[in-house]
């Protein structure tokens, strides 16, 4: 029965963090940098990606209770479902935001060097 709480638990993960994902691309929320911006094309792919993998693991766990058959299949699903979270941390963390240089000093250097 526990292992049903981490189930939902992680696919409603991946849902949420979909639609926040693909929402940022559409509205930001202004918290960054203008140059430490992220790509909005792969943003809006891991964006669906998250959200049909949160909506299938969800699916596939609730008809698991009428089919034993997809009952054994949750461990699978979940394995999965994990990799999935850990390739898209790996991309927010070392990919998916890169620092651009915007070719002027951010501070004004009127009084020379100290």
């Amino acid at each position: 029965m526990l292992f049903l709480v981490f189930y939902f638990l992680l696919f409603v993960v991946l849902l949420f963090q979909g639609t926040h994902v693909a929402g940022e691309v559409k509205n930001p929320l202004g918290t960054l940098p203008e140059e430490v911006g992220q790509n909005p094309v792969a943003a809006s792919r891991w964006g669906l990606v998250l959200i049909s993998a949160g909506l299938f693991g969800s699916v596939l766990g609730l008809l698991g209770f009428r089919s034993q058959n997809l009952a054994t299949a949750r461990p699978a699903f979940f394995a999965l479902g994990l990799a999935l979270l850990a390739l898209y941390a790996l991309w927010v963390i070392f990919l998916g935001r890169k620092a651009e240089f915007i070719g002027r000093p951010t501070v004004a250097d009127d009084h020379g060097h100290h």
